[in-house]
This record gives structure tokens, C-alpha cells and sequence, in this order.
């Protein structure tokens, strides 16, 4: 078998070169787009966000129930690690910060401390914690 040249690689990549612009359409219609496409368009009632962004009063370190992440069926204890905007960077206690996670302040995922029991239920450790108590 004999080798390439550089003549021919140099060749070979440039016919792999994108092509040059495309001249751009005069405007972008979606009704043209959905029926080329043969596609439905996702009706605005599908849509729940609010108008209005959440606020977000949460602070380093407080406290909250969350579900894991990991198993959706159980409930813990998480803290707020760090904040963006609207999102809470949690971590599930007993865990480390590699399980770190995001919810938005307005999730059905996090609840106040206190709501599990209210609500007749057990908080459980994360998956994967220790469940030696600290001395």
C-alpha cells in the first residue's frame, strides 16, 4: 500500500470545506416552514410560564425538601449551594458537591423544610449516603 501525499491530503480536506454562503431568503414565513415540513405547531395554552420571572429570596446554606434526583420517589434534605438568577444550585446533605444539582425557585421539586411530615411522609437519605450518624 503506498502512501498519500501531502499534494493529495491538502486536496482531499479542501473538498471537505463547507460550501461558501447562502444567500439568505427574503423573510422567514412559519406558516411556509410548518407546511414544508409537514409540521404542528405547539399551541400557546401548552405553555405555563409565568410572564413575570419568580423572584428568588433564597441565600447560601439555607435548608429545603427536595426529591433526589437520582430517585424521584424519595425526599431529602438538601442545601442551597450557590444561585444564577432564578436557579438554585442544591446539594442533597450527605452528599458531596459531584451530585450537585439545578432547580428554578419555582419547582414543584423543592418544598419547605417541614412539608414531607405534614404531608404524612418519610424523608430519606440521598442514594448512595452514608447512613452512619456523626459523632
Amino acid at each position: 500500500m503506498g502512501r498519500t501525499s501531502v499534494k493529495d491530503q491538502k486536496e482531499k480536506a479542501g473538498s471537505l470545506l463547507p460550501p461558501g454562503p447562502t444567500p439568505a431568503k427574503e423573510s422567514f414565513s412559519w406558516e411556509e416552514y410548518l407546511k414544508e415540513t409537514s409540521s404542528t405547531p405547539a399551541p400557546p395554552s401548552f405553555f405555563r410560564q409565568s410572564r413575570v420571572p419568580p423572584s428568588n429570596d433564597f441565600k447560601v446554606g439555607m435548608k429545603l425538601e427536595v426529591h433526589d434526583p437520582r430517585n424521584s420517589t424519595s425526599v431529602c434534605i438538601a442545601t442551597v449551594m450557590g444561585m444564577t438568577g432564578v436557579r438554585l444550585r442544591l446539594r442533597l446533605d450527605g452528599s458531596d458537591n459531584t451530585n450537585d444539582f439545578w432547580r428554578l425557585v419555582d419547582s414543584s421539586d423543592i418544598q419547605p423544610i417541614g412539608t414531607c411530615e405534614k404531608n404524612g411522609d418519610m424523608l430519606q437519605p440521598p442514594l448512595g449516603a452514608s447512613t452512619a450518624v456523626p459523632e
